[in-house]
């Protein structure tokens, strides 16, 4: 299992939001996502074992070796599923965070193995809506831009405005 989400997020400085719980992917079929243990808050979040080989990092919590999603892989993760990233508006401003210290080549390249054209819908729109000023690297989005039309938030109903460049229903609000 590896630290993804929000807490990923949080670890690598992408956000000073702190949440309750901790996000862990595991490998291990999930019947219940919400979990207590020991007095903690865990999200469990299912991934293939395939997905365990790449794009983490160990990390030392007192004498504990931890896994953790590194930064491209985490905001990918919150493109993929932004339940995890706390919901669309805050993966708006964790993908704000990247951008400061992080290239956009990475980040697609994890886009790439994760698999989800979704993802990069969802990146496209917040790219635009952000003012990302490259005209060229939103064009290289768009040529990736699936069929079907997706949610900009998929635990949100699917009814707002549609944005037909990018393949979403924009159904939640990311103007902070």
């Amino acid at each position: 299992c590896y630290i993804t989400g929000w807490s990923a997020a949080n670890h690598w400085s992408l956000t000073d939001q702190v949440f309750r719980s901790t996000v862990v992917a595991t490998s291990t079929r999930v019947r219940v996502v919400e979990q207590d243990l020991a007095g903690n808050s865990y999200l469990v979040h299912h991934v293939d074992a395939a997905q365990l080989a790449w794009g983490l990092r160990p990390e030392w919590r007192y004498e504990r070796r931890v896994m953790v999603a590194d930064p491209a892989r985490t905001v990918a993760e919150v493109l993929d599923s932004p339940a995890l990233g706390g919901g669309v508006r805050h993966v708006a401003e964790i993908l704000d965070s990247y951008f400061q210290d992080a290239d956009l080549d990475s980040l697609v390249a994890t886009l790439e193995r994760l698999g989800n054209g979704a993802a990069f819908k969802r990146l496209g729109y917040l790219l635009e809506h952000l003012r990302f000023d490259e005209p060229r690297a939103l064009e290289r989005l768009a040529q990736r831009v699936t069929s079907g039309v997706s949610s900009l938030d998929p635990s949100q109903p699917a009814v707002g405005p549609r944005s037909t460049k990018w393949g979403l229903v924009i159904n939640a609000d990311v103007s902070a």
